[in-house]
C-alpha cells in the first residue's frame, strides 16, 4: 500500500502541475474525472479517515464554515453531520453535480453549493469559524497559494479554525513541504501551526487566527 500511495501520489505532478496558469485546465480535468473520482478514493481508506481526522480538528458543532474546493463533497458531507452550516465551493461544475445529487438523495439541508474560483466564489461579507479544504492548493503555483491563504485568513472569525488536507510535498512536487507550510500559514498572522503527516503521504496542517486587542 504505500509503493501504490507513493506512486499516486508522483501522478499529480503530472496532473496538477501545469495547471496553475491556465484555471481553464482544472476545468478540463475534472470534467473527465469526476465520473471517476469517488471510485478512485475507496482504493485507499486512508483519504477519507484521515480528511475526516483534518475535519474533526478544526469543525465543532454550530459552526458556519467554508469548504473550499469542495468537488464531490467527500469531506463537505461529513461537516455538515457536525456544523450548523457548510458552504462548499468548487469550479467544477461536473464535480459539483456529483454533490448536489448526494445532497438532494440525502436530504442534507445545510450544506450551500457554489460554483467558481476562491476567493471570487466567497461573499467579501462572509465570516466563517472553520475553512476546511482537501487539496485544493496543490493546483495553485507557489505565487498564488500564499494569496490564497491571506484569503482564508481574513474569512476567518477571530478564533477561527483553519484545516488543510493534502500529501506532503517532500514527495510530490505539487504539493508544499512542511516547511513551506508552516511559513505561509505564519506569515499571514496564523497561530497554533499544527503539522502532521500520515499513513505515508498525506498531510494534515491546522492553525488558528487569534486576534489580538488592545
Amino acid at each position: 500500500m504505500k509503493l501504490f500511495r507513493r506512486l499516486y501520489i508522483k501522478t499529480t505532478d503530472l496532473t496538477h502541475g501545469y495547471q496553475s496558469e491556465q484555471p481553464s485546465k482544472i476545468i478540463s480535468l475534472y470534467h473527465l474525472w469526476a465520473s471517476f473520482y469517488d471510485i478512485s478514493i475507496k482504493f485507499d481508506p486512508a483519504y477519507c479517515r484521515n480528511l475526516k481526522k483534518m475535519i474533526n480538528a478544526v469543525v465543532m458543532p454550530g459552526n458556519i464554515i467554508l469548504d473550499i474546493g469542495c468537488g464531490t463533497g467527500l469531506g463537505t458531507i461529513y461537516a455538515a453531520t457536525i456544523a450548523k452550516k457548510v458552504i462548499g465551493i468548487d469550479p467544477s461544475s461536473d464535480m459539483l453535480n456529483k454533490l448536489k445529487k448526494k445532497v438532494n438523495k440525502q436530504k442534507i439541508s445545510n450544506i450551500d453549493i457554489r460554483e467558481g474560483f476562491f476567493p471570487e466564489a466567497v461573499k467579501k461579507s462572509d465570516r466563517f469559524k472553520s475553512i476546511i479544504s482537501s487539496f485544493m492548493l496543490a493546483h495553485l503555483n507557489k505565487k498564488q497559494r500564499p494569496i490564497a491563504i491571506k484569503a482564508m485568513y481574513n474569512l476567518l472569525e477571530s478564533d477561527g479554525k483553519i484545516g488543510l488536507f493534502s500529501a506532503q510535498g517532500e514527495i510530490a512536487s505539487t504539493f508544499q513541504t512542511k516547511e513551506e507550510i508552516e511559513n505561509s500559514l505564519s506569515y499571514v498572522g496564523f497561530s497554533n501551526i499544527v503539522i502532521q503527516d500520515i499513513d505515508d503521504i498525506y498531510r494534515i496542517s491546522t492553525a488558528k487566527k487569534i486576534t489580538y486587542f488592545r
